[in-house]
């Protein structure tokens, strides 16, 4: 079991998340409490497998494979054993493939060696997410209304979700002011009217006309797959198309 000498800043953050810094040998570990957190991300270049396992919940050990325990991932015919990641607070497991297609179907699979049983989890890409509107580097007022446009799901699956992070900065020599505001279950119709003003972004009172600020905007294309039945209660599968819309300017009265 590893021991870490937390500072100041990483106690706030294990208070705050309610993660675990403790690992424990999946040797011993039942099977069924195994919870699992897998998800394949592209941006459209490549596609990334990442595999968070821990004990009963996600606020559970990290969970170490040892003595055979190991996880593998297939993607159109080709077959990668999953590497452990280290940092700070977490273990997980990775694999990277050159595959980002929609559709694209992963099959990620945990082998107990001394049960000798597999347990098999599945999830295909979403369509990759084609920001249409407006350009980098463009410039709006912060009260006239901002029109996103995107190409649209053509054929979204009915587990499938949009998400848009809208994230702020304003500057004036040293000061910087930061603002976050997240757009659930938007429509995927492919345009999305932003109002600041209603949003809030800029409603900071230190905020007037000598900030410079800046707005990005990150979509995220989520579809939901199959879990293996004898993980833990909560484990979930899933896939992730994104893509960022950085640097648009926008001018405070």
């Amino acid at each position: 079991m590893r021991h870490f000498k937390l500072t100041g800043i990483a106690i706030c953050c294990l208070l705050a998340t309610a993660c675990s810094t403790e690992t424990t040998d999946s040797s011993d570990v039942k099977t069924e409490a195994i919870w699992s957190d897998i998800y394949v991300t592209t941006n459209g270049n490549d596609s990334r497998v990442i595999a968070e396992l821990n004990v009963s919940s996600r606020n559970g050990n990290n969970l170490n494979l040892v003595q055979g325990d190991k996880l593998f991932v297939t993607a159109n015919n080709t077959s990668k054993d999953m590497e452990k990641d280290v940092d700070f607070f977490d273990i997980d497991y990775r694999a990277t493939f050159p595959f980002y297609a929609e559709d694209t179907q992963y099959e990620i699979k945990l082998y107990r060696a001394e049960e000798k049983v597999t347990l098999k989890s599945t999830v295909t890409l979403p369509q990759a997410i084609d920001i249409l509107a407006p350009q980098t580097e463009q410039t709006f007022p912060v009260d006239e209304i901002l029109d996103l446009r995107w190409i649209k799901a053509s054929s979204p699956a009915d587990n499938e979700t949009l998400k848009i992070t809208i994230s702020s900065k304003c500057k004036n020599g040293n000061e910087e002011i930061s603002s976050t505001h997240i757009l659930s279950d938007v429509e995927d119709d492919g345009k999305k009217s932003i109002d600041f003003e209603a949003l809030e972004l800029f409603k900071n009172e230190k905020l007037n006309n000598r900030f410079d600020c800046s707005v990005n905007f990150e979509f995220e294309r989520r579809r939901y797959g199959s879990t293996d039945s004898r993980y833990a209660a909560g484990s979930r599968t899933y896939a992730i198309s994104h893509n960022t819309l950085d640097n648009i300017n926008i001018t405070l009265k």
